[in-house]
């Protein structure tokens, strides 16, 4: 907790240990289209009110919970009016193919109209997913906690799973006080055609998972569950840029409160925060970021899928050096810091490395939250695919303290 403590204080009061020099616009940049065309770096150019800005990448590569990864990714951006009050309007969209029969599609934006008096904040999925999971806590190999007596071998670590999902959360802000926002939201998670692969029913073979455990004891059905509800959020955001900050700060606490008269299973009530900081450390040539994240179930509870889980924010960027899913339970905190740094003079080349760590609880096997921590720590390669919206191409190696390890790409920074 002490760790957790700490990232927070550098998140808040980082602006004093190390001072900010004034944003400035990026002397030669370079960008993968200008190495294309061979043409010389220039100064970035003012962003064009209302134009489209289009980065369109194939997506050919690899995660540890996907496997073999092909598709097309989208960034688009474009600004609504000037950027001295207005922020960048941002799209991220893809879909995918995997070696393990997954087939996803992701869209999440960040819409600022002019003046930034109203902010538009989805995340919609589909996904048609496979996926294992290893219990509750944090744990080197989690135990399979008893149901009605029977207890399941506690060293097989990884269960695997299968399942569908649609996820729906979108949210208006309106802007208060310069950039204060409050608003509302809805919430939607739907999991369904859900298959533990290794439940076992028979008594000569029994093998009692901890999905199906956890819905047996909160009274889910196993094969299908709904978390609906709605959202009041309060954001303070003063970043210089939306995709990709070199100064700033991103603050968001949530309310999110399930009731079955929206559709949901259980009514139930949750305390969402994150915190994002930015320090310019060289002007625009070295920066520190610092990421806080924390889901809090304050009352009722929600299904096993639902629950909150490493890798399973809004952009799958949390727990680089673990595989999705890897820690689980009723609460979570979630803490990392990055160096980002420059490799080549034009800025078309960038590097970062990365420290993170992660806490969950267990109220079955009496684990607290704050008892147990895994840790996860790596290094990545930033290419510019576009020096007017700051979009890069990311590809990070991580590896977390339980032996596990894997490659991460991406479009746009982790945080």
């Amino acid at each position: 907790m002490k760790a957790i403590l700490l990232l927070l204080f550098l998140i808040i009061f980082g602006a004093e240990l190390f001072p900010q020099s004034q944003n400035q616009s990026d002397k030669l940049q370079k960008d993968i289209g200008d190495f294309i065309t061979t043409r010389s770096p220039s100064e970035d150019e003012e962003i064009e009110i209302n134009k489209l800005y289009m980065p369109i990448l194939p997506i050919i590569g690899y995660a540890p919970a996907n496997g073999f990864v092909v598709g097309i990714g989208l960034a688009p951006a474009m600004l609504l009016d000037s950027s001295i009050h207005t922020h960048m309007s941002s799209v991220q969209a893809n879909i995918q193919f995997t070696s393990k029969s997954q087939r996803n599609i992701n869209i999440r934006h960040n819409i600022y109209t002019r003046k930034d008096r109203f902010i538009f904040q989805g995340d919609w999925r589909l996904l048609f997913f496979s996926q294992p999971t290893y219990g509750l806590g944090v744990y080197d190999f989690p135990p399979i906690f008893s149901f009605m007596g029977l207890t399941a071998d506690e060293g097989s670590g990884a269960q695997p799973m299968s399942f569908n999902y649609l996820r729906v959360y979108e949210t208006v802000l309106r802007k208060v006080y310069r950039r204060l926002y409050v608003g509302v939201g809805f919430a939607l998670d739907y999991h369904w055609k859900i298959n533990d692969e290794l439940l076992n029913l028979d008594t000569g073979n029994l093998f009692i998972t901890s999905h199906y455990s956890y819905s047996k004891i909160e009274n889910y059905t196993p094969a299908k569950y709904t978390a609906n509800g709605v959202l009041i959020r309060t954001v303070f955001d003063n970043r210089d840029n939306t995709v990709n900050a070199y100064s700033g700060m991103y603050l968001d606490l949530g309310f999110r409160m399930n009731s079955t008269t929206l559709g949901s299973d259980r009514n139930s009530t949750q305390l969402q925060l994150e915190a994002r900081k930015f320090i310019q450390v060289k002007e625009n040539k070295q920066h520190l970021a610092f990421w806080l994240l924390g889901n809090i179930i304050l009352s009722g509870n929600v299904p096993y899928l639902a629950l909150p889980s490493i890798g399973w924010d809004t952009y799958n960027r949390s727990g680089r050096g673990f595989i999705q899913g890897r820690y689980r339970g009723r609460n979570m905190v979630y803490g990392e810091a990055e160096w980002r740094f420059g490799l080549s003079r034009s800025g078309l080349l960038g590097g970062v490395v990365f420290l993170n760590t992660i806490t969950t609880d267990n109220r079955y096997a009496d684990l607290n939250l704050g008892e147990s921590f895994a840790f996860g720590y790596g290094a990545g390669l930033r290419i510019k695919m576009s020096k007017e919206t700051r979009t890069n191409i990311c590809v990070d190696f991580g590896m977390g303290n339980d032996g596990s390890k894997g490659i991460w790409f991406g479009l746009s920074e982790t945080f």
